[in-house]
């Protein structure tokens, strides 16, 4: 299923009690990183879950291999697999995102609906309050602490105790589970688009089988767990560890009590928060970079030791002197970095030292983004088909803003295009895949400099369908924004949603358009009229709905005739014979030997029919054209080379 499952308003609960000490309920949700129903369905359970966390629930997440496995040897998954693994294989619960409530399938342990095994059930009310009217026949106390300086050992005291005399159906056991209370990545770690996760099972100690434990006991009866456990090398935050420990009995699989030790702040912790001062897109060659450190610690931050980067390129080393008070943040400014050439770049920054020392938890240290320069506003036209592998293409910038998968944001597609040439190809937006509600991912075209045209124009073509969601049709939405001033300002000069951007009928089917499934779009850009610096890029808003396909992309003068941008690689150029029917010649005198250049022709509504790339000689150069395939009508045939175009009109008749 794609979407999240519906929900039950009301169920009528049973109520059981046998036992003599209040149960704190252990919710166990499966959940996965290449999950998009995962995806949607955890920000909306995780106000509920957050509070009752060690109220009356606790709750841990398994982020298991459903549907696939993620790639990436950072996933959740990959860090912990044999663990994570091996607590699946006890359920099978078979499906993402579900969840066992003390142990059991809530359907048939609480009565709860079927298919109640979703997780999106545990928000309802439907399943807790029977889960916790149940007594335990144990209680739990779970106390951790840190045996070493470099805050790598802990030790795991808990102590068990009988509210009552019991034996289990089976062998007894405690486990006991390393939780990272909230992880955060810079980019999604599979392919749903997830960044934020929380209550993340990391390890288990010893392992997932536990420490076994007597089956019979008495009223009264009290044992005492001691387990030594080292710290991941692969925890993002060590004030985020928490433990969460369990009695199950293996017979019923049924967890009997549940019990949790809670986060300890470290002395001196200083944690990057985000980077700032750099947009996305920039127009200067320096960048003034400012991070944002939060004091993660007990003790006040006095000073640091900030190692920036651009990419690999040490910069200037920063030793900050100051005060954060414990759970405040201050943004720190460093260094301008200049010299910046055109591309794309990173900047990372590391804070070594802290208040003298090393900060002991140290994968919270660093912090980076990507930026992309822009040194020059290149001539027009803009032209692209995607018809080479190549993506986005030369001075095209991809902003993908929640870092999210490149499944999920832009990326070229060989399922189909506006025309039947070959080879086949557009850009795509995987809005059917992308769970990420509300991701925003830009597509902008290369900076054009508009000066010597005088009545600009956008053309492309656009195929989309549209989602239906039981009786609600998603909003998808895309937007074609302006700006003359490298960004600070935008104006939307083309807004279409729903019926208005779609080309084809809804459906549930991941939409790939046929030929005929598609639509020429024009937007009239008089207004920026011999501009000298203009960006024009495509906004995607994402609704979790269908996918959108754009092709044919045309940044160009609307009533071109015969149009030559000066170039000194070439000073003339004519077709014939023009008018033709079945093929023409282009002619191209050059005063010297040139790279290659582009020969591109586009119909009257700027379609690109024909595009090829040649390198010319000193002298007289032909390129012969085959027209048969061509409808009949008035083209633009365009050459451009490295500095400058010249356009002339081809009439094809038939």
């Amino acid at each position: 299923m794609k979407k999240t499952v519906t929900l039950l308003s009301a169920l009528a609960l049973a109520t059981i009690s046998f036992a003599q000490s209040p149960r704190m309920v252990l919710c166990e949700e499966f959940t996965g990183e290449n999950c998009s129903p995962c995806a949607s369905t955890n920000p909306q359970i995780k106000p509920y879950l957050i509070q009752h966390q060690n109220v009356d629930m606790i709750t841990i997440k398994w982020q298991v291999a459903i549907p696939s496995a993620p790639a990436l040897a950072t996933s959740l998954y990959q860090q912990d697999k044999i663990d994570i693994d091996a607590r699946y294989n006890y359920f099978q619960t078979g499906s993402a995102p579900s969840i066992r409530v003390d142990g059991q399938d809530p359907s048939v342990a609480f009565g709860a609906p079927a298919a109640s095994d979703h997780a999106g059930y545990i928000s309802q009310g439907l399943i807790l309050p029977a889960a916790k009217a149940i007594s335990s026949p144990f209680t739990i106390a779970v106390q951790s602490s840190y045996t070493d300086a470099t805050y790598t050992t802990m030790i795991v005291t808990t102590t068990i105790t009988a509210s009552q005399a019991f034996t289990s159906t089976g062998p007894l056991n405690y486990r006991l589970v390393m939780t990272e209370k909230e992880v955060h990545y810079a980019t999604a770690p599979g392919s749903n688009g997830e960044k934020d996760f929380e209550f993340v099972v990391r390890k288990a100690f010893p392992d997932v089988n536990g420490t076994a434990l007597t089956s019979t006991w008495t009223n009264g009866q009290s044992t005492v767990i001691t387990q030594t456990c080292n710290v991941p090398s692969y925890i993002w935050d060590k004030t985020q560890i928490e433990f969460v420990g369990f009695v199950e009995d293996d017979g019923s699989k049924e967890v009997l009590q549940s019990g949790m030790a809670l986060s300890i702040p470290l002395p001196n912790d200083a944690k990057a928060e985000s980077v700032s001062g750099i947009n996305l897109v920039n127009c200067a060659t320096s960048v003034t970079p400012q991070i944002v450190v939060q004091n993660n610690g007990s003790n006040a931050i006095t000073s640091m030791t900030i190692n920036p980067y651009l990419g690999a390129a040490a910069q200037a080393i920063v030793y900050w002197t100051g005060s954060i008070a414990p759970q405040t943040s201050s943004s720190i400014a460093l260094n301008p970095i200049t010299g910046l050439t055109a591309g794309v770049k990173t900047f990372s920054a590391n804070i070594s030292q802290v208040n003298g020392g090393n900060d002991v938890n140290v994968n919270n240290n660093k912090i980076k983004q990507t930026f992309n320069v822009i040194t020059a506003y290149t001539a027009g036209p803009v032209v692209q088909s995607y018809s080479t592998a190549v993506f986005p293409g030369a001075n095209w910038i991809l902003v993908n803003l929640d870092g999210g998968s490149a499944t999920n944001t832009w990326q070229r597609s060989t399922s189909a295009n506006a025309f039947t040439a070959t080879p086949t190809g557009c850009a795509k937006y995987n809005f059917y895949n992308n769970a990420n509600v509300g991701d925003i991912d830009e597509l902008f075209l290369p900076a054009s400099d508009l000066s010597s045209i005088s009545d600009p124009i956008l053309t492309f073509d656009v195929a989309k369908a549209d989602y239906l969601d039981g009786s609600t049709l998603l909003n998808d939405q895309l937007l074609v924004k302006v700006s003359t001033d490298c960004g600070a300002n935008w104006t939307t000069v083309y807004a279409k949603d729903n019926t208005n951007l779609s080309t084809a009928p809804t459906t549930t089917a991941a939409f790939v358009p046929t030929v005929n499934q598609w639509r020429s779009e024009s937007i009239d850009l008089v207004a920026y009229a011999n501009a000298p610096e203009v960006l024009v890029k495509f906004v995607t808003i994402n609704d979790y709905g269908n996918n959108l396909y754009i092709d044919n992309v045309n940044l160009r003068s609307a009533l071109a005739t015969d149009i030559k941008k000066h170039t000194d690689d070439f000073t003339e150029m004519s077709i014939f014979p023009n008018p033709t029917s079945n093929a023409t010649t282009i002619k191209i005198v050059t005063t010297n030997n040139t790279n290659n250049v582009n020969i591109i022709i586009t119909n009257n509504i700027g379609q690109i029919v024909y595009e090829n790339s040649k390198s010319l000689e000193l002298g007289l150069n032909e390129v012969s054209i085959d027209t048969k395939l061509f409808a009949s009508g008035l083209y633009n045939v365009t050459v451009i080379s490295k500095d400058g175009y010249i356009t002339k009109k081809l009439v094809v008749t038939r």
